[in-house]
């Protein structure tokens, strides 16, 4: 009887232990799938960013495994350009999706510096025959001068990327209004909520196939 029970006890606690496995492996499957690509050194695709980027389950979102998320919450572009080599260059992938720009808005850095750094960071990607899109920075909620300021930016990187043929995408046509970020598609007043990033996932799938990445 003691032996049953042993057995049962045992049984009780390996199925816990394989749902918790099986539990922790649904979660993180994103940054697993990502280590993976790493660690075979075989990603076509980066997404480079501030928070923005970084809260995308880009695995999941564009079905793909070869993809890699080197999102970074907080930085602003100058980080970007110090973080390039080694989050983007050194990964050699096909295609780089970059956006950026909002952090520097928030803290005041100079519209000029901040230009100055995007370009840097361009040039820096374009120059090893990766294939840089940007996407234009998000407008914030109901904030007229924040507005102002991405506009600003978004007007330098629509006039450089055009007259170097870069590639950009405009999300905010999609999912901003005259105020600024959809309350439909916001999380708090800068970030996205998930249908925002199932819109931005299909925007991205469309260049990708197109490009036939």
């Amino acid at each position: 009887m003691k032996s049953k029970s042993v057995l049962i006890i045992s049984l009780l606690l390996n199925a816990v232990l394989f749902l918790f496995v099986l539990t922790t492996a649904i979660i993180y499957r994103d940054r697993i799938l990502q280590r993976f690509a790493r660690w075979k050194d075989d990603a076509k695709i980066v997404t480079f960013g501030d928070s923005i980027t970084a809260q995308g389950n880009w695995v999941e979102l564009l079905g793909r495994t070869d993809v890699i998320n080197s999102g970074f919450p907080g930085l602003c572009t100058h980080h970007f350009v110090e973080l390039v080599q080694s989050q983007v260059i050194d990964l050699e992938p096909q295609v780089c999706f970059i956006m950026a720009g909002i952090n520097d808005i928030m803290v005041g850095v100079c519209p000029e510096k901040a230009q100055a750094n995007y370009q840097s960071i361009l040039e820096k990607i374009t120059s090893k025959n990766i294939t840089p899109i940007v996407t234009l920075t998000l407008y914030e909620q109901n904030d007229p001068a924040s507005k102002k300021e991405v506009e600003q930016l978004n007007n330098f990187l629509i006039h450089y990327c055009t007259a170097n043929k870069i590639e950009y995408l405009d999300l905010n046509v999609l999912i901003s209004d005259s105020t600024g970020l959809k309350s439909e598609f916001a999380a708090d007043k800068t970030h996205l909520n998930g249908k925002a990033y199932k819109l931005w996932a299909k925007e991205i799938n469309k260049i990708l196939k197109r490009k036939e990445v």
